[in-house]
């Protein structure tokens, strides 16, 4: 955060301005329109600036003026008249590129789409309700979509209301699982196939798990001396269904293959407290301790102490609890085959609705572009759906990329080659992805990092200084932020760890953090708090902004009332009710 991303993001644009036949040819993605129009603003800005001969103080801006220069130069040698026409600068969301797009295929490909109202998902879940209600006709028919809806059917107790509500909740996210299942008509050799595949990806999961447990909790492996011991006494009193039992053998820390998960399983049963990813202050009898074992109970009892605050190794083995099976049992096998026929069938009748009511979606449309632009292994000629070759492709905020994004970036540079001067260019930050609810997957962005988007490789540049915020705040956010966010990129799990940040030479022995602790849960203290917490700095900078974030609106009322009675403006846009 504050280490200059778009800045740096806005001089490429304009550097690459220099160096092609037509504007058109950089193609700039952004993820909202908002930070889609920002980028536009500050490019024309800067060529503004320029043509005003405006000359910049700060270093980094004198860059971009330099650069600025170069793109009007190009800009009048071949006609462009970028300050009189600034669309021709391709700077535009990716829900407007995948419209682009899906406008430019035949109106067969997509019967209705090209005039079709585009509406979000909140507005669409009474027609995604009708498409799943509309697959219940089926069941009055013979065939494979009858018996795939009568299965689902029933595995969900003939529940109607049930089957409808998820079946619609799979269609707000079908470009996820459409490219896996395709039209879901699977033979036998398919079938045993994609099985195979979904139980290597439980294996691949429950054995990187076990791999972390494992390495997390080997500095303790001492404490596996005593397992052997609390099993044995346990199976002495009769409690052989304690999972502890598994451990009348073990004298040593598993090892990571799922066949191993059971003994975990045992280890957290005897080391943490019952449903919670927190250990143990002490045991006794119950846990295979009793009274006449003082040497191993004074062992386990150290290890236990030693671990107490070990947070991490807590939560991965209280995880071990819940590992899935590694492999399917053949009813729920069938029940999967069931899906995998009923959800196209569900897509659809979506699309049937679609046409009819005159409405898209915007996972509609880029469904189509995804289907126009083809495959990296087998892309569509972009060229004819965009007017010109694409040669450079810039990406902001990368790291709020879904995994369908990333597919059409495959497909967008499919047909590159390693020495065709190409590029593409993706600027993000995975500590600052807050996008998941839109499916935005964060590991996606560690892999690319690590092993490139398609062919394409990625050489990897990391901003570490931060221009926007005080030394001693920055010295703050290295301490606190590393016991935040994960030990270590996992991207997997969309796990992202803290890469320790650099503050400003000019920023160095600035800002302030105070913590005004208030405990319970009181609104009406934590109000009276904040309220003078904020008098207090209204007096010493009476001209600063102040920001107030809460969780949630809730607990904004208390604090309003005590701000007007203060006579402290505020300003709380569709926060502060008239009621």
């Amino acid at each position: 955060a504050g280490s200059g991303k778009t800045e740096l993001l806005i001089q490429r644009y304009l550097r690459l301005l220099a160096t092609v036949e037509n504007p058109e040819e950089i193609l700039a993605i952004t993820f909202t329109r908002k930070a889609a129009a920002e980028m536009q603003l500050r490019v024309l800005e800067a060529l503004r600036r320029e043509a005003a001969g405006v000359e910049p103080d700060e270093a980094h801006l004198k860059v971009t003026a330099g650069l600025a220069r170069r793109a009007l130069e190009r800009s009048d040698k071949r006609g462009w008249g970028l300050l009189g026409s600034p669309r021709r600068m391709r700077i535009l969301t990716l829900d407007a590129l995948n419209a682009t797009i899906a406008r430019a295929q035949p109106l067969t490909a997509e019967q209705g789409l090209s005039g079709g109202r585009i509406v979000v998902d909140a507005d669409l879940k009474s027609v995604h309700r009708e498409a799943a209600v509309a697959t219940l006709d089926w069941l009055t028919e013979t065939g494979p979509m009858a018996d795939a809806a009568r299965d689902v059917l029933a595995h969900v107790d003939n529940n109607t209301g049930l089957y409808i509500a998820y079946v619609a909740a799979m269609l707000t996210t079908r470009d996820q699982w459409l490219p896996f299942i395709g039209s879901g008509s699977l033979d036998d050799q398919e079938s045993a196939a994609l099985r195979a595949q979904f139980e290597q990806s439980l294996r691949l999961a429950v054995t990187s798990h076990l791999e972390r447990t494992r390495a997390a909790l080997a500095p303790y492996e001492q404490v596996a001396d005593v397992f052997g011991y609390a099993a044995d006494n346990l199976l002495a009193d009769g409690k052989t269904d304690n999972p502890v039992v598994v451990l009348a053998d073990v004298d040593a820390l598993p090892g990571s293959d799922p066949d191993d998960v059971a003994t975990w399983q045992g280890i957290a049963e005897l080391l943490l407290v019952k449903s919670a990813a927190q250990f143990r202050k002490q045991v006794n009898k119950n846990n295979g301790f009793p009274t006449t074992g003082k040497d191993e109970k004074a062992l386990v009892t150290g290890m236990l102490k030693a671990l107490a605050n070990d947070e991490r190794s807590a939560t991965l083995l209280d995880a071990v609890r819940t590992l899935p099976p590694v492999t399917y049992s053949d009813h729920q096998w069938q029940v999967l085959l069931a899906l995998f026929r009923l959800l196209p069938l569900a897509v659809s009748e979506l699309k049937r609705l679609f046409t009819e009511k005159g409405l898209a979606d915007h996972i509609e449309v880029a469904l189509a572009a995804g289907t126009a632009l083809g495959s990296a292994d087998s892309p569509g000629d972009v060229a004819l759906l965009l007017d010109y070759q694409v040669r450079h492709i810039l990406v902001d905020e990368m790291q709020d990329t879904s995994s369908a994004q990333y597919r059409m970036l495959e497909a967008l540079t499919g047909g590159w080659e390693a020495g065709d001067d190409r590029t593409l260019f993706c600027v993000g930050d995975p500590m600052q992805s807050i996008y998941r609810f839109r499916n935005a997957e964060v590991g996606q962005f560690l892999l690319a990092r690590e092993h490139g988007i398609g062919d394409i490789q990625l050489e990897s540049l990391v901003l570490r200084r931060n221009f926007r915020s005080g030394e001693i705040l920055v010295d703050w956010f290295n301490e606190v932020f590393p016991n935040v966010l994960a030990a270590e990129n996992d991207p997997a799990r969309g796990e992202v760890a803290y890469e320790a940040a650099v503050s400003a030479a000019h920023l160095t022995g600035q800002g302030t953090v105070a913590v005004h602790p208030v405990f319970g849960t009181a609104k009406a203290a934590e109000a009276t708090t904040g309220c003078e917490v904020i008098k207090k700095i209204v007096a010493m900078s009476p001209d600063d902004d102040i920001a107030v974030l809460v969780q949630g609106r809730s607990q904004l009322p208390e604090l309003l009332a005590r701000l007007r009675d203060a006579g402290i403006g505020y300003s709380a846009v569709e926060i502060d009710r008239l009621t």
